[in-house]
């Protein structure tokens, strides 16, 4: 499962210490993206991941010493090794990873801050010092979506906090991670952004695997029926939100954005028709409606003689998912969740 930052919270909480594993380069054949993380608490377990296999196991090893002196560092790791099929390394590239130490009593309202801001939908950025020639103490600023500083650790180690303009801030803000020199310190800055959206109209059987899915993936997923028996949080315990609602009127719902994914799995054509009438001319990442192609080219006729345009029925994906075969709800929700992850990353979400 995905890093996500109430686990750092969590183990915090739990723990007092943790060590969040990023990767700040990467060269050649990686597994994972600049900005990958993965959680590692002191009993060795983890959350999220930077790529498995060997190199990841190395992370581990090298986060627990760290976590065990109470201090972070950068560690460059090779995935080279023998290119046979019997390496334990066969990538050939290789990557730096910084690990971060993190303490309750100095980064626990931090952590939170964090999470506060990407529960308001909020994208803070994150401002980290870089140990150079060794282990060393990590000090830390978070900033709100404006550039104005909220939380810091500077000031409490006795270094004075760090105020960063937003010219500096917002030099390249679609970098996950990247390196920045502030006041003569070599730091990393983060740009956090909140999990992406799905929203699910419909509760019925297929909806139950697509939410466990999607929260494997990370979506902050909302399922919305008519009918309480299909609404409800036992029969969605993976959903983050789960509503009561007639389709006629889905305003309030949900807030339209550049990484909202929209599922309608209804069991009825009017209320997919009805639901398209309110989402089609929003801002969305994704669209998809289930059904036939018959049945989904009438509902998409419609449309069109109602006044809808021919672009915007055309970002419309329907019928949904990807051409696999799939034939059970479990299938199904596969096919949905590759083409959700397909256009995420087109769209380099």
């Amino acid at each position: 499962m995905e890093f996500c930052w109430k686990d750092l919270l969590q183990t915090l909480e739990k723990e007092g210490r943790a060590a969040l594993c990023t990767i700040i380069e990467r060269r050649g054949s990686v597994p994972r993206e600049v900005g990958a993380r993965m959680l590692v608490r002191p009993d060795g377990s983890i959350s999220g991941t930077i790529g498995g296999g060997i190199g990841e196991h190395e992370v581990i090893k090298a986060a627990l010493q760290n976590l065990h002196l109470g201090l972070s560092r950068e560690l460059n790791f090779s995935l080279a090794g023998e290119q046979g099929l019997d390496s334990a390394a066969i990538c050939g590239g290789n990557f730096t990873i910084f690990i971060a130490c993190w303490e309750k009593n100095e980064d626990g309202d931090l952590a939170a801050g964090i999470c506060v801001n990407l529960e308001q939908g909020k994208t803070p950025w994150l401002l980290e010092t870089r140990p150079q020639g060794g282990p060393g103490k990590t000090l830390r600023a978070l900033y709100n979506q404006e550039h104005r500083q909220a939380i810091t650790t500077f000031g409490k180690s006795g270094v004075p906090p760090l105020h960063l303009n937003p010219p500096t801030i917002d030099t390249n803000p679609e970098a996950a991670v990247r390196p920045v020199e502030i006041a003569g310190l070599d730091c990393l800055l983060s740009h956090i952004i909140p999990a992406p959206q799905m929203i699910i109209f419909g509760g019925g059987h297929l909806a139950r695997p697509l939410v466990e899915m999607a929260a494997w993936c990370r979506f902050a997923v909302t399922v919305i029926d008519d009918r309480p028996e299909f609404s409800n949080r036992e029969r969605f315990p993976a959903a983050d939100r789960v509503l009561t609602a007639d389709m006629e009127d889905i305003r309030g719902f949900h807030q339209p954005g550049p990484q909202v994914y929209l599922i309608l799995i209804t069991r009825e054509h009017k209320h997919d028709y009805i639901l398209l009438k309110q989402l089609l001319g929003t801002e969305y990442a994704y669209l998809g409606m289930i059904g036939s192609r018959r049945r989904t080219s009438q509902v998409k006729q419609r449309l069109l003689d109602e006044g809808f345009s021919e672009n915007e029925i055309k970002r419309l994906c329907s019928p949904i998912g990807l051409e696999i075969g799939a034939q059970t709800p479990a299938e199904i929700a596969i096919s949905i969740m590759a083409e959700i992850i397909l256009k995420k990353h087109q769209q380099g979400a």
